[in-house]
């Protein structure tokens, strides 16, 4: 069969099939948390809340009907003679609002409402992207850690045996051994920490995905590093002013503001609805006590209008209207904390680009240079010190080089997400670079993290 003619369940099923039954990749880890994480399905319920705002706003330009219904039983104690007799009776009142300010901007604030919840929900979908991303790689690096640690105490063990063995027949002194027992229990040390590491990272990742973090994948050797596209800072800044869910957030919230100083304002002016009513009362009284039963409908217009309150409207308006200034002043906080934020990821992506491939570069000399110093101890030329200070200079490297490649992976993540553009696209080419990934038949059919229109910016690849 053409692997280009399957469906993508069906592709999906392929790869799924294909992995080890405990093979986690960035890519399932993070579908895994979109259901397992609590914080994220409390930040979903609470996008559902969000969306009964703008019904709720809608309600109150709607007509309103309400029935009533009443009855009593009136047992008549003077003048005597007259006998007990009840009272029953039921009515219908319909209220249509014609001119009420606050109303309307309640309709208007229902609507600011479920887009702030729709937005804040989509930042907590790209901000779960992220902290599974973060989660998944801290694993591979106090992983990549243990590894190096243990296998420096390996080689430690090994140059401590050779020189206790090189003392004993005295062609060695015990310098020597001192140095290599010191580079052991200093790699020993380091183990236990590192291991200590290992178990917090994974029960970290275990507790935000569920997933058994022994089955993370590693990152593809070589790392493939593609600079940020759009080339530019200035490009991705302006992207993110326009783009970031935190600005689009802070601007919602001013409108919000906004509005509110409108209701205040508006409670200075009349409101005016329109009134129906039915009412039909019953009672068994004689006439001469009681009105006869009767029936009745009525049609009006209401017009109520505010006097005075006590300067209470004044002081409602001028708390709105400084609650409007912070939100502006909040909004501005935010555009700036973007761009600064813009700025630290794009950096992250191109001088941690950059610092990658100086690692690698440096990891390439240190292997060299712990070589020639193994093959100079043979030889007489070098000491048992310059052998554990080479074996600690290759190790470190190791550790370092690890650090850049998964700081790279994750800045990308973090440039899209500061853009606003985090789309599960770029997740899939991050995941990439991940051994045995699923990349784009797991999220070919995926609900996309950012709602709205689609933005024109490309994605960092």
């Amino acid at each position: 069969m053409n692997p280009k003619r399957l469906t993508p369940l069906a592709a999906l099923l392929a790869l799924t099939l294909a992995m080890p039954a405990s093979a986690v990749d960035l890519v399932g880890a993070w579908q895994a948390a979109r259901d397992y994480d609590a914080t994220f399905g409390s930040a979903r319920k609470q996008r559902d809340a969000g969306q009964e705002q703008e019904v709720q706003g809608l309600s109150q330009l709607l007509p309103q009907v309400g029935l009533t219904g009443n009855y009593s039983n009136t047992n008549t104690m003077s003048p005597a003679g007259i006998p007990s007799y009840e009272t029953h009776g039921y009515g219908v009142q319909l209220t249509q609002p014609l001119f009420d300010v606050g109303k309307y901007t309640g309709y208007r604030k229902g609507k600011l409402g479920t887009a702030l919840a729709d937005t804040q929900f989509s930042a907590a979908e790209q901000q779960l992207i992220v902290s599974v991303a973060q989660a998944y790689f801290d694993v591979l690096l106090a992983r990549d850690t243990l590894d190096a640690v243990r296998a420096a105490k390996s080689a430690f063990a090994t140059q401590l045996d050779q020189a206790k063995a090189a003392f004993q027949v005295g062609t060695a002194t015990i310098v020597d051994t001192y140095e290599a027992q010191a580079g052991y229990d200093g790699a020993a040390a380091k183990e236990i920490v590192a291991v200590s590491d290992l178990e917090v990272k994974e029960n970290a990742f275990r507790k935000l995905t569920g997933l058994d973090p022994k089955g993370i994948q590693r990152v593809n050797e070589p790392l493939v590093l593609v600079p940020p596209s759009p080339a530019t800072l200035e490009a991705w800044q302006n992207q993110a002013l326009a783009s970031s869910l935190d600005v689009k957030a802070k601007e919602q919230s001013l409108e919000l503001a906004k509005q509110d100083v409108t209701a205040k304002k508006g409670q200075h002016l009349p409101t005016v609805a329109l009134t129906a009513g039915y009412q039909d009362n019953v009672t068994t009284a004689p006439i001469f006590v009681a009105s006869p039963s009767s029936r009745a409908s009525s049609v009006g217009v209401q017009l109520t209008m505010p006097l005075f309150t006590g300067g209470g409207i004044r002081s409602q308006v001028r708390e709105a209207v400084a609650k409007e200034e912070q939100a502006r002043d909040d909004l501005e906080a935010t555009r700036r904390q973007v761009s600064e934020s813009v700025r630290r990821a794009y950096l992250g992506v191109t001088n941690g680009a950059a610092l990658v491939r100086a690692q690698e570069q440096l990891l390439i000399s240190a292997k060299a240079k712990l070589d020639s110093t193994k093959l100079g101890k043979e030889v007489g030329v070098r000491t048992n010190i310059d052998l554990v200070q080479a074996e600690q200079a290759y190790y470190e490297a190791v550790q370092n080089l690890a650090s850049a490649r998964y700081a790279y992976l994750n800045a990308r993540l973090q440039l899209a997400q500061a853009a606003g553009t985090l789309e599960p696209a770029v997740l899939i080419d991050v995941n990439r670079s991940i051994g045995q990934s699923t990349v784009a038949p797991a999220l070919s059919d995926a609900t996309p993290v950012r709602k709205g229109k689609a933005t024109a910016a490309k994605q960092p690849s």
